[in-house]
């Protein structure tokens, strides 16, 4: 049996562990509120009427938008919002394309999920436990959640949700995220960014979550009756959104809750360069991140959590790029004063 010091110099880092899982659930965040803003300019009612009409650069800066909203080397199929939007969001999603924001979410849960494994051995002397982690550790996020939801049914909610908190909500979350019904996606979204629920927790699980707990999705667990959801305020796509705690067992940042959107009021323009400086600086603290996280993580994991994160960086400052030309080509239609 391996001494205490063996133990330790095998087992991540847990500040750098935890950085880099904030800055990823951060990035994901910023890059999923760039891409519903340039959706609603591109796929609106405004802009593509004009680019049509009119042409010159307007109509640049309409096919700019569209090329870095479905860019593999960028956002992916970054299509989202609504009306056309989402059409376009569901029709990407039963094509089967990939998605800037989700795929860095999913890095970000995958990575909690490790951390949380390697800094707990004892989990592996439990048999179940030790099934769902390596699932999870093998990249089978479906058999992972199935494994779950099995060691619930057979011990019960409250201890399974002992066993293996917090990686169960990241292992469902995950599984939300990258299965194929997209009616889940918001729940796993929550607990991948630490996005609180609007509706009133119930064990400290918000009601989005235990729609995706149990073996039969969308059926809340029977109890006595919880008050009624308030509503959320409306606000506009590109509007800044309060600080919130972060989203129960699982959450990103550890208790810790995510800073506050920035707020890029203005013509869309100003708001495509806010957009992507915001972009620029994720990809920055992404590289910066990264690198003393990989020489500490064991093993072949190290290169491949560089290789990905890095790439995860370099699609950001792809987008920005695209989201700054076709700033400029708005520009040129019509100078700022």
């Amino acid at each position: 049996m391996p001494d205490a010091a063996t133990s330790a110099s095998t087992t991540p880092d847990a500040v750098l562990l935890d950085a880099l899982c904030r800055d990823l659930a951060e990035t994901a965040d910023t890059v999923g509120e760039a891409a519903r803003f340039a959706s609603g300019l591109a796929l609106g009612a405004r802009l593509p009427a004009t680019a049509l009409a009119r042409g010159g650069r307007r109509r640049l800066a309409w096919r700019t938008l569209l090329r870095t909203l479905t860019d593999p080397a960028g956002l992916g199929w970054a299509v989202r919002g609504r009306g056309a939007a989402r059409a376009g969001r569901l029709a990407g999603m039963l094509a089967g394309r990939e998605n800037l924001a989700v795929s860095v979410a999913v890095c970000g849960l995958r990575t909690r999920i490790a951390a949380a494994g390697a800094g707990r051995p004892e989990l592996l002397l439990d048999p179940g436990a030790a099934a769902v982690l390596g699932a999870a550790g093998e990249g089978r996020q479906a058999d992972a959640a199935r494994l779950f939801r099995a060691l619930v049914r057979d011990r019960g909610a409250g201890p399974a949700f002992a066993l293996l908190a917090p990686s169960f909500a990241d292992i469902l979350a995950w599984n939300a995220l990258t299965d194929a019904n997209p009616f889940n996606d918001h729940a796993g979204w929550q607990v991948a960014t630490g996005r609180a629920a609007t509706a009133e927790p119930l064990l400290g699980l918000g009601a989005a979550l235990w729609a995706f707990c149990g073996p039969d999705r969308g059926v809340a667990p029977t109890g006595p009756e919880r008050p009624a959801a308030r509503p959320a305020p409306p606000r506009s796509r590109d509007a800044a959104e309060p600080q919130r705690p972060a989203a129960g067992p699982g959450a990103p940042t550890r208790g810790k809750a995510l800073r506050p959107r920035t707020r890029r009021p203005g013509p869309p323009a100003a708001g495509l360069r806010g957009h992507a400086e915001a972009l620029r600086a994720h990809a920055r603290r992404l590289h910066a991140t990264v690198v003393p996280v990989a020489a500490v993580w064991p093993g072949s994991r190290s290169e491949a959590l560089r290789v990905e994160v890095t790439g995860f960086a370099d699609r950001c400052a792809t987008a920005a790029n695209g989201f700054a030309l076709a700033a400029a080509h708005l520009d040129a239609e019509h100078p700022p004063h």
